[in-house]
Formats: C-alpha cells, sequence, structure tokens
C-alpha cells in the first residue's frame, strides 16, 4: 500500500490579485520502505508541500492520503490523533516546548496516546542522535544543533508511518547530520515512507528518487542510479 500520495493537489495562498499559487497540481506516491527528496529554490512549494503531506495544511483542490485515507476526510481531533500516531514531523524551527525537558518533548506524542515506558524510549531515541545525558535538559539550556536533534529523536520515535523532514540537517555539522539522514534512512529501510526537504545534493543522494519543484510545478525527477542529476537543480 502506498503511505502517502497526493493527488492533483493544488494550494493557493489568498484570493484576487494577491492570490499566490504555491502548488499547482502536484500528484506524488512514497510507497513504505521509500525516501523522496524535495528540492527546488527558495519559493517553489517545498515546505507547503510538506505541510500538505503532514495534515498541517490543506488542499485548496486535490487530495492528500496517508494509509489510504483521506486527511480531509478527518475531524480536527480525528486529524490530530492520526498525526501524532502515524506522522513525525522534523520543522524548520523545530517547535520544542521551552517548559518541557529534552526526554519530555521527545516522549511527547507517546505520552498523549498513553504508551507506557515512553521515556526509556525517549532516553533511547536521543542517544541514537547523540544526546546521551541530554534527557533532562531543557531547550534553553542547548543549543541550536541539539535542539534540532531533539526534533528529529521525536520525529522518528514510535511507530511512525510516515516521516517528514524540512532541511533536518541545516544546523548540524556534516558529522552529526550524516548520523541524522542514517538514522533517517533507517527508519525507512524498516518500513516507512519519508520525504525529505533539503538544498544539499549530498544529502538528496541519500533519497531513493530527487522531486525538483520550480514554481509550484514538477519539472523533474531523479533517481538514485541518477546521480549526476542529483548535483544539480534544473
Amino acid at each position: 500500500m502506498t503511505v502517502l500520495e497526493l493527488r492533483d493537489v493544488h494550494r493557493v495562498h489568498g484570493t484576487g490579485e494577491t492570490a499566490v499559487n504555491a502548488l499547482k497540481g502536484i500528484s506524488l506516491t512514497v510507497g513504505p520502505g521509500e525516501l523522496v527528496a524535495v528540492m527546488g529554490p527558495s519559493g517553489s512549494g517545498k515546505s507547503t508541500l510538506l505541510n500538505l503531506a503532514g495534515g498541517l495544511d490543506s488542499p485548496t483542490r486535490g487530495q492528500v492520503l496517508v494509509d489510504g485515507t483521506s486527511l480531509q476526510s478527518l475531524s480536527r481531533k480525528q486529524l490530530a490523533a492520526w498525526r501524532r500516531r502515524r506522522i513525525g514531523y522534523v520543522f524548520q524551527d523545530l517547535n520544542l516546548i521551552a517548559s518541557l525537558t529534552a526526554a519530555e518533548n521527545v516522549a511527547l506524542p507517546l505520552d498523549l496516546d498513553g504508551v507506557r515506558r515512553s521515556r526509556h524510549q525517549a532516553v533511547t531515541a536521543l542517544s541514537e542522535v547523540d544526546l546521551d545525558g541530554y534527557a533532562d535538559r531543557f531547550p534553553d539550556e542547548m543549543s541550536g544543533g541539539q535542539q534540532q536533534r531533539v526534533a528529529i529523536a521525536r520525529a522518528l520515535i514510535g511507530e511512525r508511518r510516515l516521516v517528514l523532514a524540512d532541511e533536518p540537517t541545516g544546523a548540524l555539522d556534516s558529522r552529526t547530520g550524516e548520523t541524522v539522514l542514517r538514522l533517517l534512512r533507517g527508519k525507512v529501510d524498516a518500513g516507512a515512507a519519508a520525504v525529505l526537504v533539503t538544498h544539499d545534493a549530498r544529502h538528496a543522494a541519500w533519497a531513493d528518487r530527487v522531486v525538483f519543484l520550480r514554481d509550484g510545478v514538477v519539472v523533474d525527477v531523479s533517481s538514485r542510479d541518477q546521480p549526476e542529476e542529483l548535483l544539480s537543480t534544473p
């Protein structure tokens, strides 16, 4: 079964003369065990695509399905639970809760669902992103790169079917960035689906496919056996 499907998705922001067509008929499928990278210049629609895929925004026209369920068919309460259980999201602005420790931030999706031993899972997830000993630190006690790793651990914890990552290695050094990409790749190889927005062709090379956007439309698609096409955006 396809994990994520976008069917002829359009997204228009605003109305009248000030309307902006952020996406213009995007169709995309991502299956289990598949990592798709999305590249393109600023304003091409990359973050809009992720927001729609994660149910954080609704398409003006078209349909977004996760595990065969149309996100538009769910109530707000159902959609919140669906995202919490099935979708891991790494935001550009991280969205960590300042009053919660690193472990509490990571465990939050599990705690909301009443999962037992959530702290143990959170500490393990933090260890996997090289944050041993940081479980009880608050976000303002960590560097920007450390905070980003907490956000990544939160997105990967649990039985997430779909992981959406918006520039997840932007604040990380190359070694830690590679560790994060390896974790994301491992989650995908274990059966999840993932969409990675990136400006870095080296990071896109971890993907099975690279989708290039420009002005809200798909202008090219490259696969892992076309490395020369991963090194430049059309």
